[in-house]
């Protein structure tokens, strides 16, 4: 009797579905399996890729950092800082009789003392430029009132050989003139009063271009401590890798590529001894000041502040080659660790997992060259898969 009714059941159409059921459990469990396991792979994957992110972001950043800083120093900060002495005009001598207004501001830019943000370059007086320019047009002034030009003898206020990608460099016994003779010879300039706005202006341009330096020289320091070993780069992934790998292991192969575009320097461009001029003779009451001549002092910067008078950073042609090759962008292939699986298979050895990206580090300039002699604070980060 049980028999017949077993029999009978097994012969009903919602019965049939049963054996297929049972042979197909097995399958829909390896399913499961399967895409845990590849699930996990694919978790395993975005996060190296997200850690070789990450690192290739955080090297860069502080050579893009340094860059940038470096051509903020450049771009015309001394120029900036004495602007406001174009407020200040100097008393005419007696025997000028040209009436030419005559500012602080314009004994100095107009001796080469420092270059102006474009483009009015025969007074140095330009508005701010924009924040979407992609040049200031930073230049030293090259108008006939600048000392020497042509001149193998004297000191000469000329500045054109610096305005260079390879600039000439000055030698420890030269002297470079920040102010203007001839504009001198026409105006009361008097170093006499400690208190007047010469002196002032005086102290002010030896002192601003003395924080330039220590800003540049921090900055200098500060990168070529991060690209030790590739500091930043090992340490982001560490921090980011899913491996749990060492501190000082971790990404050695990505490290390796990236380290050879990190070895590179700006190179300072300083001046040992400046030479300025100043009025002897009296200022006062019309009729009763007069002017005798206007006399030089040399100053050694070494004896004033300890060290050379910094002007300005360059890229030495090494480095020019290495962002060149930056601005193309550079190839980072890190190879990954994956997790064990349910299924016994090392990955590892039939598939050689990796991940990848390319790092591009540009500015607007051709040649990526935004430091000298167009600087221009704008090297950007670009990542592409």
């Amino acid at each position: 009797m049980l028999q017949e009714r077993i029999r009978h059941k097994l012969q009903e159409r919602r019965a049939q579905i049963l054996l297929p059921a049972v042979l197909l459990a097995p399958i829909f469990i390896l399913v499961i399996y399967l895409l845990f396991e590849t699930a996990k792979v694919s978790m395993y994957k975005v996060r190296h890729q997200f850690a070789l992110d990450a690192s290739a972001y955080a090297q860069m950043s502080s050579a893009s950092t340094y860059l940038n800083a470096v051509a903020y120093v450049n771009g015309g900060l001394a120029h900036r800082n004495m602007y406001d002495y174009a407020d200040y005009p100097l008393t005419p001598v007696p025997s000028n009789a040209s009436g030419e207004k005559i500012t602080i501001f314009d004994l100095f830019y107009k001796g080469g003392a420092f270059p102006a943000i474009g483009p009015d370059y025969e007074t140095g007086l330009s508005p701010r430029p924009a924040p979407e320019a992609t040049s200031w047009g930073l230049k030293y002034y090259t108008g006939d009132e600048v000392d020497g030009i042509g001149n193998s003898v004297e000191p000469s206020g000329d500045r054109t050989d610096w305005m260079k990608e390879d600039p000439k460099e000055p030698g420890d016994k030269d002297i470079i003139p920040i102010m203007s003779k001839q504009l001198t010879d026409m105006v009361f300039f008097s170093l006499v009063n400690k208190e007047s706005p010469t002196v002032g202006a005086l102290s002010n341009y030896i002192a601003t271009y003395g924080y330039l330096g220590d800003i540049y020289d921090s900055q200098d320091y500060a990168y070529k401590d991060s690209v030790k070993n590739a500091r930043f780069f090992r340490e982001a992934y560490f921090l980011n890798s899913p491996d749990g790998c060492k501190r000082d292991e971790c990404a050695r192969q990505s490290a390796a590529q990236i380290a050879p575009f990190l070895n590179w320097a700006t190179k300072p461009f300083r001046i040992a001894n400046i030479r300025i001029y100043a009025t002897e003779g009296v200022e006062g009451v019309p009729g009763e000041q007069f002017h005798a001549r206007s006399y030089h002092h040399d100053f050694s910067m070494e004896e004033l502040m300890n060290k050379k008078m910094f002007q300005f950073a360059y890229l030495p042609p090494e480095t020019r080659n290495k962002l060149r090759m930056l601005s193309r962008g550079v190839l980072l292939k890190q190879s990954i660790t994956l997790p064990q699986n349910r299924f016994n298979i090392h990955l590892e050895q039939k598939y050689k997992p990796y991940v990848r990206n390319r790092m591009v580090l540009s500015c607007p300039h051709n040649g990526n060259n935004c430091i000298w002699p167009d600087p221009i604070p704008k090297y950007s980060i670009t990542l592409e898969p």
